[in-house]
């Protein structure tokens, strides 16, 4: 019974950690440069 209660409370307070507020999938990515991926120029 004490190492339920143990791996529950481990549980939860794993589960407190880490980044809060609401989950939310980005609509645009972040700008990259073209720059970088095209033939140098001479």
């Amino acid at each position: 019974m004490r190492l339920i209660s143990f791996c529950l409370l481990v549980c939860l307070g794993l589960a407190a950690c880490g980044t809060k507020g609401p989950l939310y999938i980005p609509e645009k990515q972040y700008p990259q440069d073209a720059d970088t991926s095209a033939a140098p120029k001479n």
